[in-house]
């Protein structure tokens, strides 16, 4: 086969390696080998949340968003979900190539498998990309490499909110706690340490062993931009769900879970919670629906009816749903209940 025959492409990008801001590059990249017909990028949902990168680049290179849940500490879904899609093309799709935007070597035997069942497999990578998968594609391509963007600072010192986007200010809590909270949603960050002075050592210490198992993925750390980990904690017959980083052990509080950790005998104890990343995920599915026409609802009672009865969302949920589509700017609404979907 030559080269020049190449007309429709798959483009299947790893979001979880790969970063946003090279969107542009990679379809420069690949408009000079044909049509890319198909354009996927698979990763954990907190990629194509409003403070993950890839949510702007699906709308402008009209990427399909591929968002995917770990059940089980350690297992990369979203690498396996590309695998599976890439498997599908070779054998049923009328694609003459895949090209697969990531620099890791475990593509190795997939880009071997598509270039043995006759068709073109590209890579498109960083200049770490191991030989191994390099040489196992038709042909690779170098990506430029860009500088990881500072976190956007507010001329007081405060970063960008992980759940709506607006700015953090420095502020305190009703206990006079310093932290830094969002006008706009009414979440809190602050450190770990902050609880010390409420719950035994111990219990803190199984808090953050639970977020560094990350069974469950949350939001992006405001402090070291790492996928935080949401860990259900309960303070007697309390329990909120929190964002915890296993790394940096900065926790992110919702609106009103800071000061619902009111301790009782001292003791915090920790579960992960399945909750809250269920409602994202699902939060994820209706904004991409509401914003490609899917969806279409008029005013709020019609989304909560559709929340209800397609989405199948318990009774609880609804509301929270609806906040947090307002919260990340995808839906507006006026005085009257009217619901305008923004772009």
């Amino acid at each position: 086969m030559q080269e020049r025959n190449v007309k429709r492409l798959a483009v299947l990008i790893d979001a979880d390696n790969v970063s946003p801001a090279q969107a542009s590059e990679i379809f420069k990249t690949v408009s000079t080998l044909g049509e890319p017909i198909v354009r996927r990028a698979y990763g954990m949902v907190n990629c194509f949340s409003v403070s993950g990168g890839w949510n702007v680049a699906q709308r402008e290179y009209g990427i399909v968003s591929k968002p995917q849940v770990s059940n089980v500490s350690g297992k990369n879904v979203a690498d396996i979900a590309l695998v599976i899609d890439a498997m599908e093309m070779l054998y049923k799709s009328s694609v003459d190539g895949i090209c697969i935007v990531s620099s890791d070597s475990d593509f190795t035997a997939l880009a071997a498998k598509i270039r043995e069942g006759g068709k073109h497999v590209f890579g498109v990578g960083s200049k770490k990309t191991p030989a191994s998968f390099r040489t196992a594609c038709t042909r690779f391509f170098e990506l430029v490499q860009v500088k990881k963007p500072s976190k956007e600072k507010t001329p007081s010192g405060s970063s960008v909110c992980p759940r709506c986007g607006g700015k953090l200010e420095m502020s305190h809590t009703k206990s006079r706690q310093v932290c830094r909270s969002c006008p706009s949603c009414g979440g809190m960050t602050a450190k770990i340490s902050t609880l010390r002075k409420s719950f035994a050592p111990e219990s803190l210490q199984l808090v953050v062993e639970s977020a560094k198992r990350h069974e469950v993925s949350g939001c992006i750390c405001p402090d070291c931009g790492s996928s935080m980990s949401i860990v259900k904690v309960a303070a007697g017959k309390r329990q909120v769900e929190i964002d915890v980083c296993g790394k940096c052990q900065t926790v992110w509080y919702d609106k009103d879970e800071f000061e619902a950790l009111v301790p009782t005998d001292g003791v915090l104890q920790a579960t992960v919670s399945a909750g809250k990343a269920y409602r994202r995920d699902l939060v994820v599915a209706v904004a991409a629906d509401l914003r490609t026409g899917r969806c279409k609802v008029s005013d709020i009672g019609a989304l909560k009816t559709v929340l209800k009865k397609v989405y199948f969302a318990p009774n609880p949920d609804v509301q929270p749903i609806i906040d947090a589509l307002r919260c990340q700017k995808v839906i507006s609404l006026d005085k009257t209940g009217k619901i305008t979907v923004l772009q």
